[in-house]
């Protein structure tokens, strides 16, 4: 594995410690000015993303974004387009559940293969900025190959990192009730002693990780649905939003009383697969770090985005380097 491949797997981890100014400026652990410090054991934020995929030989299914563009760094009031979402969130996702499970499965990748991704995403940046810094550049696509079964990523080897292959076995292992799928979730991926997040946090957090696997088959993601309608505190964005990509997006988040940043899942409004996530700032406040005396605050403003990701493309292909 390439550095590059080792940044993907370790750097977007939620809970990861506060990183000091040199990691800052490197542009690393852009999550964990939302995440905090001090967490035990630590969830892997994975932002790999996934939908549909997969067919034989070159094996591979596309899900192609319908144009890109639009969708800036932060200013949530540019990502607002036309168009009320009507319902409640548990009627939302069980419609959201209904159709994906009339899907037929995609089949399943076999060791060898390798899992295909085109992606956008979007950070806060480095911080501090400096008066000589340009402006944050337009996000553009970026492609990524990961071994479905990789032996790294197995059997406990790297605790709460997996392979693509043990995601998969566990999705197809899930029951029907939801709240016993979350208390399953919750097993799979441990919060570890003494971590302060609600209950209602970390069903955010795991679920994302597994709304990211991929070839997802449709049943486990109905299931997923169904279970992220009963996260605790749990809501449905009264409107649409924008992603990335600048796609029309339904936005399912976690709040509660005294939260700073919302995380989101984006959905798509008409087929109802999986688009991505974002941090979505919902309180004024100043990030600090201790663990750096000579780095100021950070001011955060409701509305900002502080980390997006939209899906473009995935597939299942025989070779690295291969595309769908």
């Amino acid at each position: 594995m390439n550095v590059d491949e080792m940044k993907d797997v370790r750097e977007f981890r939620a809970g990861a410690p506060k990183p000091d100014r040199a990691r800052l400026a490197e542009g690393r652990d852009r999550l964990s000015s939302a995440a905090g410090r001090g967490r035990g054991r630590r969830l892997r934020a994975d932002w790999r993303l996934a939908a549909v995929g997969a067919a034989a030989a070159l094996t591979a299914v596309a899900v192609l974004a319908s144009g890109l563009g639009g969708g800036g760094h932060s200013d949530a009031e540019r990502t607002v387009p036309a168009g009320t979402v009507p319902g409640s969130v548990k009627e939302l996702l069980e419609r959201a559940a209904s159709t994906v499970e009339q899907a037929d499965p995609p089949p399943t990748p076999h060791a060898g293969q390798w899992i295909y991704e085109k992606k956008l995403s979007a950070s806060p940046g480095i911080w501090p900025k400096s008066k000589a810094a340009q402006p944050e550049p337009e996000p553009e696509p970026r492609e990524h190959w990961e071994r479905y079964a990789d032996p790294r990523f197995e059997n406990g080897k790297e605790g709460d990192d997996r392979s693509m292959r043990e995601r998969l076995r566990f999705l197809d292992e899930l029951p029907d009730d939801p709240a016993a799928v979350l208390k399953k979730v919750r097993a799979y991926y441990p919060s570890g002693k003494g971590n302060p997040d609600s209950e209602g946090e970390e069903d955010m957090g795991a679920l994302s990780v597994l709304f990211a696997s991929q070839p997802i088959p449709p049943q486990a993601l109905a299931k997923l649905y169904r279970a992220l309608a009963a996260v605790p505190g749990v809501e449905v964005t009264d409107h649409l939003v924008r992603d990335l990509a600048g796609r029309d997006a339904l936005a399912v988040g976690h709040d509660e009383k005294g939260q700073k940043v919302r995380r989101e899942i984006l959905i798509d409004p008409r087929t109802y697969q999986y688009l991505g996530d974002r941090w979505l700032v919902v309180k004024d406040y100043k990030h600090t770090y201790p663990g750096a005396p000579d780095t100021p605050d950070r001011p955060w403003k409701a509305g900002d985005l502080m980390f997006q990701n939209a899906l473009l493309a995935t597939g299942v292909v025989d070779h690295k380097g291969d595309r769908p």
